[in-house]
């Protein structure tokens, strides 16, 4: 080991050297050297027995740096390039029907757990549906939708473009708005799928209506408000207005 380096272990409990595919351990080096990040500063040493153990040198200057990111992803507050490399790492670890630790050599210190196979079950959640809107332009219509005898509709909202279904009365209303650059509201069913994560996203949405948005600036809504007949414009003057009608009327101040 380099003088200027701090020796840490990626140990893999199911494998050998001899018995991991070449391939898979590819995978897990680069994820490994995504989860830690500074890449120019970990460098590869040797594959030990004892299980697979992946060694590696990381640079003084590099070491603070992982040190806080590794400490970051324990407490699951990491940048999300780390915290995905984390859990590709435990996926394949289940996967492989394994688990894994991660240590710093010569201190003895172990950095991170990765309890793969041992992990607990994520919690089946079901898909949630209810009333939604979307607002976007018609990217297109047509296309076959498995098992619905609805029309795709593709609705480019500026984020993703999400393919919709819509029954063929509707998507015949919407042909002519097909990439003409303006928006429009969509209103309909949404269905939700919330992933191991806790990340909700939209799996399907069903088009019932749509209505093209306001274009006007927020000074021409309020113009148009002004012009709204109201009966105060013609009361220039509503304090002398009554007291002019209580003189008429003769009636004492």
């Amino acid at each position: 080991m380099a003088h200027d380096a701090v020796r840490l272990s990626f140990k893999i409990d199911a494998f050998q050297p001899e018995t991991i595919p070449m391939a898979r351990l590819a995978e897990y080096m680069a994820d490994l050297a995504a989860m830690l990040g500074e890449k120019a500063d970990v460098h590869f040493v040797s594959l030990e027995d004892g299980c697979v153990q992946i060694m590696h040198d990381v640079g003084f200057t590099a070491f603070p740096k992982i040190q806080e990111r590794l400490a970051a992803i324990r407490d699951g507050i990491a940048a999300a390039e780390a915290m995905n490399a984390y859990r590709a790492l435990n996926k394949k670890l289940a996967l492989d029907n394994t688990f894994a630790t991660y240590a710093d050599i010569g201190a003895g210190a172990t950095f991170l757990e990765f309890p793969g196979v041992h992990a607990p079950k994520p919690i089946e959640i079901l898909p949630v549906e209810q009333p939604g809107a979307l607002i976007g332009i018609v990217q297109g219509v047509g296309g076959r939708v498995v098992n619905d005898a609805r029309v795709a509709v593709f609705i480019d909202t500026g984020e993703t473009v999400h393919q919709c279904v819509a029954s063929r009365a509707i998507a015949k209303t919407l042909g002519p708005y097909i990439l003409d650059g303006a928006e429009r509201r969509f209103e309909g069913s949404a269905t939700w799928q919330r992933d191991e994560n806790g990340a909700w996203s939209l799996k399907r949405f069903v088009i019932n209506n749509h209505e093209p948005l306001e274009s006007q600036t927020l000074s021409q809504v309020v113009d148009r408000m002004r012009a709204v007949p109201s009966g105060l414009a013609e009361l220039r003057d509503p304090w002398g207005d009554i007291m002019r009608d209580r003189n008429e009327e003769g009636e004492p101040h």
